[in-house]
């Protein structure tokens, strides 16, 4: 899953126009948080440790996090 979340991430980068930020607060965006048909969002590195235990690795009923 880490190659369909890279090009999922890459999409929404290339459509936007602004640097992302946290899902959770107003920090620029650290990782990007993906899991098909659950979840797609945006986090900075204090928000992605409750969502995600591994960077860059699938888990279980964990989504995956990319480093942006």
């Amino acid at each position: 899953m880490p190659r369909e979340a890279e090009s999922v991430l890459a999409g929404i980068l290339e459509e936007r126009e602004t640097t992302p930020t946290c899902a959770v607060c107003s920090s620029d965006a650290d990782f990007f948080l993906y899991e098909p048909g659950r979840v797609r969002k945006f986090v900075c590195w204090e928000h992605v440790s409750p969502y995600a235990a591994a960077v860059d690795e699938p888990g279980d009923d964990r989504p995956t996090a990319l480093r942006i």
